[in-house]
């Protein structure tokens, strides 16, 4: 990856990096790591901003917002920021243009207006879709870990000696780097708490996503974000995206096709088939052979917690109505962007944006 932001396409434009996967894979963490590895590389700073794509609570960033965020960020003064989107990231190109910049992008749905066009700039986008829209981009999909990483991380960060990729933690979590970091926080945080009893409280029926919280740290909430956003979209394709979810949880299966979910939303197979396919383009499932579509187990998890509230009559875990009423909740945050200045820059870790609190900021070891 690092070799990709370091070598400048043919056509001149700045080299384009994305990151994509599910909820708490590590994408931002991967981002960070590598912004900070190539700081002396870019000799203008580092920009970063949280466009809260995939934060739970957060509505995501409009273009015009992302874009007044950098461009006060780059100090333009607040009172001569255009307010057309077209005109506004004209700007950020011609200032950026003439530098070495990385910018890094996190949390991303859409991003075309904020690309610079410089050819010493450089971009990451982490994002849960693979943004095959964007041409010329580098991508790389991040997946779960393996057994050998997902033991090493959770002694790492539990510091209990002695969990090895056979023990039943790893695969309770699913090799999910926020869920390992969460399991291990508890760990850490309870010294009396043995890896044996917490692995027995994951196992119990209906118990894996509620042990699976801890402070700030949340998976149920980091799918759910997911999950709500496209139950309060105006796309038709979304809201059907939503309710297959909530129709995957009642059903326990090792793969579903399109012509079950299509007589169990009461749509046509072509609305079913897209609809699976968002789910995909979001990372909520994954299209295990061509027609057949499998969740994560945790995301397993979570679809049957929709699907149970939705028996009883409660609005779930985080959950919107099919008919896209309401919305993700959340209210209006300044939007902020960040600078990380090189030489000497203030660690990347450090500043309030990219809080390691946020599920995301997870290192996949």
């Amino acid at each position: 990856m690092c070799r990709s932001l370091t070598t400048e396409p043919p056509a001149g434009a700045g080299p384009l990096a994305v990151l994509s996967g599910m909820a708490g894979v590590g994408k931002s963490a991967l981002a960070l790591q590598v912004a900070h590895t190539l700081k002396e590389r870019f000799t203008d700073g580092q920009l970063y901003i949280d466009l809260h794509g995939a934060t739970p609570g957060m509505t995501p960033l409009t273009a015009a917002q992302s874009l007044t965020a950098l461009l006060r960020d780059l100090g333009t003064d607040p009172r001569h920021v255009p307010e057309d989107p077209d005109a506004a990231a004209a700007s950020l190109r011609t200032l950026l243009a003439p530098t070495r910049t990385l910018l890094v992008l996190d949390g991303a749905a859409q991003v075309r207006p904020l690309l610079p066009a410089g050819p010493g700039c450089a971009v990451i986008v982490t994002s849960r879709s693979l943004l095959t829209a964007l041409d010329g981009a580098h991508r790389f999909p991040l997946a779960s870990l393996s057994d050998e990483e997902s033991a090493a991380l959770l002694r790492a960060a539990s510091g209990r000696d002695g969990l090895g990729p056979g023990h039943p933690l790893v695969g309770l979590t699913g090799r999910l780097p926020l869920a390992l970091r969460i399991v291990a926080a508890r760990l850490a945080a309870r010294r009396a708490l043995s890896p044996d009893v917490l692995a027995d409280r994951l196992a119990s029926t209906g118990g894996r996503l509620h042990h699976l919280e801890y402070d700030d740290l949340s998976v149920r909430r980091s799918l759910a974000a997911a999950h709500d956003a496209l139950a309060a979209s105006d796309r038709e394709a979304d809201r059907d995206a939503a309710l297959v979810l909530r129709r995957v949880g009642a059903l326990d299966l090792p793969a579903y096709g399109v012509p079950l979910l299509a007589r169990l939303t009461g749509t046509d197979e072509r609305r079913a088939e897209a609809a699976l396919d968002r789910l995909v383009d979001v990372a909520l499932l994954e299209e295990t052979a061509y027609g057949r579509y499998a969740p994560h187990d945790l995301v397993r998890d979570f679809a049957r917690e929709l699907a149970e509230s939705e028996d009883d009559g409660s609005p779930g875990t985080g959950e919107v109505g099919h008919d896209g009423a309401g919305a993700p909740g959340a209210g209006e945050d300044s939007p902020t962007a960040r600078r990380n200045t090189a030489p000497g820059a203030t660690p990347w870790g450090s500043c309030g944006t990219c809080s390691p609190g946020r599920s995301d900021h997870l290192a996949s070891a």
